[in-house]
């Protein structure tokens, strides 16, 4: 009897751990859809709404109200509240030679810089090495605190700051052909497939706030769904 108590807390604690890694619950919904593509998802702070296609389009959080947007203001409120990332943003050639932490880039474009919600850290993608980099958000880190973390694309961060999610797409040499959404344990690069459906390529993903929702395009329709998720 004892044997099997033991065996159950066993049981019951690495599947806690491994249930801590973000899991989709139930299936995608669509939350925006059009004649014309839409694409790169990214939720507003409080989570009410999408900004898509570089802020172009906003449609609300419950999929209402898509419209087309005047600027692109709301969106760079969103994302540019640190300084670092404003440079990556803005100087994305520069920023490697300007900045100590990113140097050992020099030469490299620095693109999808995303800012972890607890503001420390930012995940990031550079021209000369496939993969996702991660460094301290701060204009003066220690070279250091720059890392390779993982192969994937479009990386984004759980409300914790412990995983990202981010997807990892095949081709035929001309087009993509599939894509699953996965997500890596910041501490310890662990990965989890967090999604994968041949009904969908799953691109560019986006958590919400509050850490339940994930928003993706679908590159094969153009169309911007929202699943559930839990850690």
């Amino acid at each position: 009897m004892k044997k099997q108590i033991f065996i159950l807390s066993l049981l019951l604690f690495f599947g806690i751990g491994v249930y801590a890694q973000p899991k989709a619950v139930g299936e995608p919904r669509v939350i925006a859809k059009m004649n014309e593509p839409l694409e790169r998802p990214v939720w507003s702070p409080d989570g009410s709404k999408l900004f898509l296609n570089y802020g172009e389009w906003e449609v609300s959080a419950t999929g209402t109200n898509l419209r087309k947007v005047s600027n692109d203001a709301q969106l760079r409120a969103t994302v540019c509240v640190n300084p670092l990332l404003q440079q990556m943003i803005d100087k994305p050639v520069l920023v490697t030679s300007d900045v100590e932490v990113l140097k050992s880039l020099s030469g490299s474009i620095i693109f999808n810089p995303v800012l972890s919600p607890q503001g420390d850290k930012i995940a990031f993608q550079a021209s000369t090495k496939n993969g996702i980099f991660i460094c301290d958000a701060d204009c003066q880190a220690d070279a250091s605190s720059l890392r390779y973390f993982s192969q994937g694309d479009f990386p984004a961060w759980t409300s914790d700051g412990k995983y990202l999610v981010a997807h990892l797409e095949g081709n035929d040499g001309h087009s993509i052909t599939k894509s699953e959404l996965i997500s890596i344990d910041v501490a310890t690069g662990a990965k989890d497939i967090l999604f994968s459906s041949d009904k969908y390529i799953a691109l560019s993903p986006a958590i919400s706030p509050d850490g339940k929702k994930l928003a993706f395009e679908d590159y094969a329709s153009g169309t911007i769904y929202v699943m559930d998720i839990q850690q």
